[in-house]
Order: structure tokens, then sequence, then C-alpha cells
């Protein structure tokens, strides 16, 4: 059999012994033979099982016919990756044994027609002696981590689209909006319905801060997608009687709608404002967010 190149495969891992702890796990490939490392991401600890010739972990029960280093290796890598939920078809533990060394068990299921059988690799790890120097340079490692998670939560922010929309005092009977500074949204000519560009499903509110009506009919508020009714609330109106005699009054009061909808690309939402006045020395908003990417 052809030597194979020297390799390494490095990621996280935890064990159901810790499940709180998370480690560091390296598996290294040279000259044929295998080295696992692993590291105890809080504490720093470290321990490995020096480089090992094939004939130190495999035997008759776990062997693969002709199956090479890099095979095995990636057979233990898929046992370090693998949920911690009992019942699949790779599993780890690790135990924790005199002189500070753990022992390693790596298995794998093998399914053959109805059956199926678990192969397991087992490990000494031996505890290795922590220079200030590697634990400065551990630290540092993780901190790069959560720098790229960081930063990729970042970019899958950008996904989102979201829209915090202002009132800008009324147009006949609808509401007009303050300028709209993003790609995902627009205004229509006359400022009264908002554009919505990217399509999706969409939580949708809106709060209308207005006078009741100082008569005995009621108004109304109603949200509206591309002209029709979407959805509707009732406002009163407001008398009052002092001494027998009938006065109006007015107090500002506020109502609010919220819906969860589908939404195509370019539906126009609206505003009216039926039987009621709004306050003109208060805004009013709107508020669009799409669920999911």
């Amino acid at each position: 059999m052809e030597s194979q190149p020297d390799m390494q495969v490095e990621e996280l891992t935890a064990f159901t012994s810790s499940p709180h702890e998370s480690y560091r796990y390296v598996i290294s490939l040279k000259g044929e033979k295998v080295n696992i490392w692993l590291e105890n991401r809080s504490s720093k600890k470290q321990w490995q099982t020096g480089f090992l010739s094939k004939e130190d972990y495999v035997t008759p029960a776990n062997a693969f016919v002709d199956a090479s280093a890099a095979e095995y290796i990636s057979c233990f890598k898929q046992c370090l990756d693998c949920p911690l939920e009992e019942g699949k078809d790779a599993g780890r533990k690790l135990t924790p044994q005199r002189g500070g060394k753990f022992q390693l068990e790596l298995c794998v299921k093998i399914r053959l027609l109805r059956s199926a059988r678990n192969i397991c690799y087992d490990f000494e790890l031996q505890p290795i002696a922590v220079e200030r120097i590697d634990i400065l340079e551990s630290k540092l490692k993780d901190q790069q981590e959560e720098l790229q998670k960081l930063q990729a939560a970042i970019h899958a922010n950008k996904n989102n689209v979201f829209l915090y929309a202002k009132s800008g005092g009324l147009v006949g009977s609808k509401l007009g909006w303050k300028e709209v500074n993003t790609e995902c949204f627009a205004l229509d000519d006359d400022k009264t319905s908002i554009v919505v560009l990217a399509p999706g499903l969409y939580v949708l509110g809106i709060l209308v801060h207005h006078a009741p009506v100082v008569n005995d009919s009621s108004g109304s508020i109603v949200l509206e997608v591309n002209g029709t009714q979407l959805q509707r609330a009732a406002t009163g109106s407001v008398s009052c009687y002092a001494k027998g005699a009938r006065y109006a009054t007015q107090s500002h009061t506020s109502t609010s709608l919220m819906c969860i909808t589908p939404v195509k690309k370019n539906a126009c939402f609206s505003v009216t404002c039926l039987g009621t006045s709004v306050v003109t020395n208060m805004a009013s908003y709107m508020t669009l967010a799409r669920i999911g990417a």
C-alpha cells in the first residue's frame, strides 16, 4: 500500500460525562501513525495518545479490511462530531482514570441487512504538561473562533428584513409616511403606501394616535393591502353631560392592529382613518418584519 500524506483534522466536541464542558480535539496522521490530542477549553488541560501504529488501535474485532489510517481517522472524526444523543450510528465516551489519564472510547454502528453491530476503538489519553505560552495560544484561538462566530452572526443579520416607519400627517383620509431608507421597502408616489420589495411571511403592526369623534357615530382605523381591507378596528365617540346638559369633549387615544400575513413583491400597505381625527403633534407608526430568510 502506498504511503499516505500527513494530515490533521481539528474540531470541537463534548461528552455525556460532562455535557457542559467543551473540548477541542486534533487527530494527526504522520508517517502512517495516528495521534489524538484533546484539550478542555475551560481548564486548558491537555491529553494525547502519542503516535500509534495501526496495530495499537485495530484488533480483529474492529478491523475494516484494507482500510487505511486516513480512513480510520475519518471514522474517528465521525464519532467525535456526532450528536450526544444515544441510539445514533456513532458515539464516544470519555472516562477518567488514575493519574489524570482518560480512556477514550469511539464507537461506530455497522448495519448489515436487519442486524447492527457496534465496533469500538479504545485509546488511553496521557496528560500533557502545558506551558504558559500554550495556554495563551489556546485562549487566543478561542477568541478568534468567537470572533468568527460573531462575524457570521452579523452577516446573517444582514439578511433580516425589517422596517419601522413613522407617519408624517394625513393625506386625505390616509396616513402619509416619512421617507423610507432601505432596499427592501419604498413609498408610492403620494407617500401613503409602503411598498414591500422583498416578498415573504411578515409580522405587521400599526399604532395610530387619534382623537375620538365628537358625535354619536363611530369611526375606524383600517389596515389595507393593495387597497383591500386586511384588518379594521372601530373607534368610538365621546359625549359628556354636566347638570343635564350635553357637551362634546375630546381626549387623545390610540389604536393598534397586528397580523402575520404572506406578502408578495410590490404589495402596498396603507392605513385609512375614517370618522376620526389623527393627532397632529404625535406620530403614528407601522412596523414590518419578515419571518425567516
